[in-house]
């Protein structure tokens, strides 16, 4: 069968709901794939002119939205591209998608670009800061190595690497740092693997001993933990502690967002078990694979809040995207600020609103404020060094 006649059949087979696990997953590759834009153009408009029962599903609308966000036309064609995001917005039945796109522009992308010219969208650089209080530079282009005691650091580009060649004479702190526009990895004494949001530190000896692996944390970081190479990882745990919260781990992968500024810290759980704690408390939990637990600050609690949550979502960041579904404009702006290292001052009458969009990190901030203020509902405007929202 030729491509697009499958991709057709796999499309009407979707809309009556006759399709397999197995079909389904070939339909998300097409559609990833970006080759058959004529036929999802075609099933899209005739779906307008045919009421129908459509199947919610969140994965499908998640690649088709992404697919549209792909194909985005110049700003002289928005008005054919409201109409077919709309479309798949019926398909999909996403409420959400088809308000942004049919809401006439406010303003066009083209304005709003000429509002930011020197926002970057952020990269790989942080600051380590050595034992003795020196710091280094750290930058995606960086290839050098040092010597702490008999730990070895490695900076490989955009990551660091430390190897410890024998038995550490005493126990030293580095701390891995990361501005506003910017990410690293780092990958522990023990084999751990860290990734670093923007705006977040990891504090860690050059060398883990005693009871337990204890590291200190501020941001947001993805955590694959690996189980210590001599002995047990029972023997010596794995203990990630943030303002809020002690999280001990026996290997696994998880994130942890302890932003200050977002008023709750949530750990979620990828694979394996953790436990989440209270700092200074006695509240525990358990957590299993795709759930979360949130902790509110300045707030005395007896139990840890669980939730089970989507983690493609949570840890999005660490795949460069942005994934906001149903996120209000607060949380986005917060976000953004810390990723492209701009500031932002909102009419609090819009902070309430809410946003579902995929995009790119690597987006300029000129297509993503574009992509908000598509929608009608909010503007942006450049006010010396500060982005006015309202």
């Amino acid at each position: 069968m030729h491509p697009s006649g499958e991709f057709q059949s796999l499309m009407d087979k979707y809309l009556t709901n006759s399709i397999t696990a197995k079909e389904k997953e070939l339909l998300f590759a097409m559609i990833r794939s970006r080759q058959h834009m004529p036929v999802l153009e075609k099933v899209v408009e005739e779906a307008l002119e045919t009421p129908m029962e459509i199947p919610e599903d969140t994965a499908l609308r998640e690649e088709i939205f992404a697919y549209v966000q792909a194909h985005k036309r110049p700003v002289k064609q928005i008005r054919y591209w409201q109409r077919y995001a709309a479309a798949a917005a019926l398909l999909l039945l996403i409420a959400t998608c088809a308000y942004y796109w049919l809401q006439p522009p406010a303003q066009s992308p083209r304005q709003v670009a000429t509002y930011i010219s020197t926002a970057k969208p952020g990269a790989n650089k942080a600051i380590l800061i050595l034992a003795d209080g020196s710091s280094i530079t750290l930058d995606s282009t960086g290839n050098q190595q040092l010597q702490q005691g008999a730990t070895s650091v490695r900076q490989q580009g955009s990551r660091l690497v430390y190897d410890v060649q024998g038995s550490p004479p005493g126990v030293s702190y580095n701390v891995l740092r990361t501005p506003r526009g910017g990410q690293f990895q780092v990958t522990l004494p023990d084999g751990t693997k860290a990734w670093l949001n923007a705006a977040s530190s990891i504090r860690y000896p050059t060398a883990f001993t005693g009871k337990e692996r204890k590291i200190e944390i501020t941001g947001e970081v993805y955590l694959e933990v690996s189980p210590f190479n001599t002995g047990t990882a029972e023997a010596m745990p794995f203990v990630v502690v943030s303002a809020h919260q002690r999280v001990t781990v026996l290997g696994t992968e998880f994130n942890i967002n302890a932003y200050e500024d977002e008023g709750t810290t949530s750990t979620t759980l990828i694979t394996g078990k953790v436990k989440v704690a209270v700092q200074n408390g006695n509240a525990g939990i358990i957590l299993a694979p795709d759930q979360q637990a949130v902790i509110a600050h300045n707030s005395a609690i007896t139990s840890v809040p669980v939730k089970q949550v989507e983690t493609s979502k949570v840890i999005a960041w660490k795949n460069g995207y942005f994934d906001f579904e149903e996120e209000r404009l607060a949380v986005v702006l917060r976000l953004l600020s810390r990723w492209y290292n701009v500031d932002f001052e909102a009419d609090p009458a819009v902070l309430h609103l809410k946003f579902s969009a995929v995009i790119a990190r690597s987006s300029q901030i000129s297509e993503v404020l574009s992509l908000l203020s598509a929608t009608g509902a909010v503007k942006f405007r450049e006010e010396g060094n500060k982005i006015k929202v309202y």
